[in-house]
């Protein structure tokens, strides 16, 4: 399967062209994001000379700003994992790396991968002001960089005094990124008595059923923080690896940061994230990748044929 990006990385100067749409400042309207994008197909269509065999994968281009945020607690660890590695030594091959911050009143779950390339894409233009554009992606790579994938562009917020979780969706171009808040959800574990070092610490196994997928959670009591990976909690320790029974979705530990001074939990800008709830966004995410173009309110050109494949839909959350 190609995705759009590999097939654009052939004609460099498409790239450079959609960058620099990218950049302008017009782009943060929604309606000027959905022109953007359909000139950049047409022009992409144009070029390609197997109109028939191309599998077009939503993806997310330009970056967040992360400079105008607020700080909303303050932490000293910080956990980094690997989601569904196939060596956690190498970052190469995971899906992504995410990281989880702690603090004494939240905590936030994010993509790290995608943070520091967005982080270096701003100090990018920084030093070169009249750059045409900007890269694709930046920093480290993981398998998936170029692709857009929900929980690889959504952040996690957990409200411990309110007990409020609120996610920010990020979405690909055309459709409104959106966000929605829940109670923070309780699984309901067993604890197993089998045991597996993660990360360096001595971990106990506790199994559940969440939302439709059956999970094996490894938490270590050495470090007495009910909290972990993406939406998961509730044991007596931070769990280090978590893994759904179909080994479709894997969360796994690789280094633990204790900070000698807090850092902060920041909130950026959320001005354009519409609010919905979780059951909108689980339509909107199915409706995406078995019609993307239909949800962008794509206009099929003349003459160029409707191309988009469905993408294979696995999400973790079933129910």
């Amino acid at each position: 399967m190609v995705t759009w990006t590999e097939q654009l990385t052939k004609h460099s100067y498409l790239i450079k062209i959609i960058n620099s749409m990218a950049l302008s400042p017009l782009f943060k309207y929604s309606f000027f994001m959905k022109a953007v994008f359909n000139i950049t197909l047409f022009i992409f269509l144009f070029f390609n000379n197997s109109h028939s065999q191309t599998y077009i994968v939503p993806e997310f281009m330009g970056y967040r700003n992360y400079e105008n945020v607020t700080s909303l607690d303050s932490g000293v660890f910080r956990m980094l994992y690997a989601m569904n590695a196939v060596d956690v030594n190498n970052v190469r091959t995971y899906d992504d790396l995410q990281r989880l911050e702690i603090g004494a009143k939240m905590s936030k779950y994010y993509s790290f991968s995608l943070y520091n390339s967005d982080s270096l894409k701003i100090n990018y233009l920084k030093d070169n002001p009249t750059a045409p554009g900007i890269p694709t992606w930046m920093g480290e790579r993981v398998k998936k960089s170029f692709r857009w994938d929900l929980i690889m562009q959504s952040f996690f917020y957990k409200d411990f005094s309110k007990k409020v979780l609120t996610v920010f969706n990020r979405m690909p171009l055309g459709v409104d990124a959106c966000k929605y808040s829940e109670d923070i959800p309780a699984q309901e574990w067993e604890l197993q008595e089998d045991t597996l070092t993660v990360c360096g610490y001595l971990c106990q196994k506790a199994t559940c059923h969440f939302r439709g997928r059956d999970f094996v959670a490894w938490f270590t009591p050495e470090i007495p923080i009910p909290n972990g990976p993406w939406k998961f909690g509730g044991l007596p320790g931070l769990i280090l690896k978590v893994t759904d029974s179909e080994k479709m979705f894997d969360f796994e530990c690789v280094k633990i940061e204790n900070h000698t001074d807090k850092y902060s939990i920041i909130l950026f800008d959320d001005s354009r994230f519409q609010k919905t709830d979780r059951a909108k966004v689980m339509k909107l995410v199915k409706d995406i990748h078995e019609d993307y173009y239909k949800v962008a309110n794509m206009k099929r050109v003349d003459g160029l044929p409707y191309v988009f494949t469905p993408i294979p839909y696995h999400p973790l959350e079933k129910e």
